[in-house]
């Protein structure tokens, strides 16, 4: 089951969901903070064995979270018309549990658990070379507005509203962990095993 108590007294969200989008902003942050670190020329290499840079990572990162921010009001007002019933935490956790088996992350780096932020607007853009603290600032201003719709939730809301996409139909704090997921792996798979001295 989940925490009872409140990790971030924020008071903008229901509990459920701001655990979830908790730790969606906390591994924001520790990309924004490991990017700054790749020198600008590292950011487009890529190779025969390595087809994927970690510019390309990062671009398809930010589009992601841009599409969860317009489809995230459009997709839960279409599932309304299904007429769902109320979730429990146990329904929540089963739906949490089949995104991880679809996504298979690994642990988050240990750097990821020494942050600490309560809010998209808390999200520090660390100096950068001009294209990439663009994306940065862009992809901030995209979790605000993720935000700003999150916070419009009752906590009925975060036990019968349901996102439908095309990874399936899932809880609202399944939906946040699906974006979550999404860029861990990509993240892992593309930007990690490049950056010297990750913490």
């Amino acid at each position: 089951m989940f925490p009872s108590v409140r990790m971030n007294e924020t008071d903008m969200m229901p509990h459920i969901i701001e655990i979830f989008w908790m730790e969606k902003l906390r591994f924001t942050q520790y990309c924004f903070l490991e990017i700054s670190k790749i020198p600008v020329s590292q950011l487009e290499v890529s190779s025969v064995d390595r087809p994927k840079s970690i510019s390309w990572a990062l671009d398809q990162m930010a589009a992601f979270d841009r599409n969860f921010a317009f489809y995230l009001p459009i997709s839960i007002r279409f599932a309304s018309f299904f007429f769902l019933g109320k979730v429990d935490e146990a329904e929540i956790e089963k739906d949490i549990e089949s995104i991880r088996d679809k996504f298979t992350p690994p642990a988050f780096p240990n750097g990821f658990f020494n942050i600490n932020i309560t809010a998209a607007k808390d999200l520090m853009v660390p100096p950068a070379d001009p294209t990439t603290s663009k994306l940065m600032k862009e992809w901030r201003l995209t979790l605000l507005k993720i935000e700003e719709r999150l916070s419009r939730f009752t906590e009925e809301d975060a036990y019968r509203k349901r996102y439908v996409s095309l990874s399936g139909l899932h809880t609202v704090p399944g939906a946040i962990n699906v974006s979550t997921e999404y860029c861990h792996g990509l993240w892992h798979n593309h930007a990690s095993p490049y950056i010297k001295n990750e913490s």
